[in-house]
């Protein structure tokens, strides 16, 4: 079920529609004049700039349209933005460019225009940009500066769950989103069966998406007024019955347990469960060390075996034993060339280090 988005009312400085009515408004573009501003152009209500124009850029609507759709098929979208806001004098922000897009699939500038009226950018304009190093900043410096919000437990717990499921299970979903997703996803992943159920697993994801969606409604919710927007909250709360009522579907068709998990020692004594928390406790062996374990005796009895099971049971006519004795030919010259590769680098540390022995010696008995 896709999220469901209600506009709320932003809280804003509403600008002023307060004019100079002793000359007209001119654009400088088009050459179109009005006697009353409003509506007509623009206001940059903070730019020094525009000041004896009762803060109104010199550009009208019109234009300000026609100028972006020629610099977003020039430069882009993202530079076309930047180009406005410093023509118009206004803040820019790639967070607010940003959101723009995902909320409404593509950009609007006067969406953007409009936005910046929210009190976070009073007493900006295009100046603050360039001082807090906005203009040039690309997605993935904003996704970093996104992912410094992100807590140690956050991390080890989208860590743990892209190393368990073998991907990134919500590559494609907002930076806020994520973070949310996988919390909610990671207890999940201690149940080695979950995990090696595809289908189970599927559900779960469903699960923890609802989940989203259901702290999506709540934050909504929060925000609105009960008696103004109480059809808003009555149109949330249906959804978030609906998407409930799903979970708890989902949860008994494929006995998941999503609440009243009772059994805190559940899975605790599975492999995924012990490494998980040897992780989290920073133990420094807590990765297999895969070496020793293929040099133990219990790996070196179980590949004996399974050697004379192979000798034993499986009938080899000419052709298959020529193809294992050049495969044994061409492994056993591969190997030779990694061993001497070895070799050589060993030497040429015993020689880095006699060379540093010698200027020990030679700085000692100085």
């Amino acid at each position: 079920m896709e999220a469901f988005i209600l506009a709320r009312k932003s809280k804003t400085i509403e600008p002023s529609d307060t004019f100079d009515d002793s000359h007209e408004y001119r654009c400088l573009r088009c050459g179109d004049s009005w006697e009353n501003p409003v509506d007509k152009f623009y206001k940059s209500p903070w730019s020094e700039s525009f000041e004896k124009n009762s803060r109104y850029a010199p550009y009208c609507r019109k234009c300000v349209r026609e100028m972006f759709d020629n610099y977003e098929r020039k430069y882009g979208t993202n530079y076309a933005c930047i180009f406005l806001c410093y023509k118009l004098d206004v803040p820019y922000y790639y967070s607010l460019y940003d959101s723009i897009i995902k909320n409404n699939n593509k950009f609007s500038i006067g969406l953007y225009l409009r936005q910046l009226n929210n009190r976070q950018y009073q007493y900006q304009d295009f100046s603050q940009s360039i001082l807090n190093e906005e203009v040039g900043k690309r997605k993935e410096d904003y996704e970093k500066e996104k992912e410094v919000r992100w807590s140690k437990q956050d991390v080890q717990n989208r860590d743990y769950a892209i190393e368990v499921i073998g991907y990134d299970p919500f590559q494609d979903y907002p930076e806020e989103d994520r973070r949310f997703l996988f919390n909610q996803l990671s207890p999940y992943l201690e149940d080695e069966e979950t995990v090696e159920d595809a289908y189970k697993l599927s559900q779960i994801l469903q699960i923890v998406d609802n989940n989203k969606q259901i702290q999506q409604c709540n934050v909504k919710i929060a925000n609105l007024d009960p008696i103004i927007n109480a059809t808003d909250i009555k149109t949330l709360n249906t959804i978030k019955k609906t998407l409930v009522e799903s979970n708890d579907k989902i949860a008994k068709e494929n006995e998941i347990s999503v609440k009243n998990r009772s059994n805190k020692d559940i899975g605790k004594s599975t492999l995924t469960y012990l490494m998980r928390d040897l992780r989290e406790k920073d133990f420094e062996r807590a990765e297999a060390d895969y070496y020793d374990q293929l040099k133990s005796a219990g790996s070196q009895w179980a590949t004996s075996i399974s050697q004379k099971a192979l000798l034993d049971h499986c009938l080899f006519d000419e052709n298959d034993k020529k193809e294992i004795y050049e495969n044994q030919l061409k492994l056993i010259d591969d190997l030779y060339k990694e061993l001497d590769d070895k070799k050589e680098q060993v030497r040429l540390l015993l020689v880095e280090r006699d060379k540093l022995l010698d200027e020990v010696n030679k700085n000692g008995t100085s």
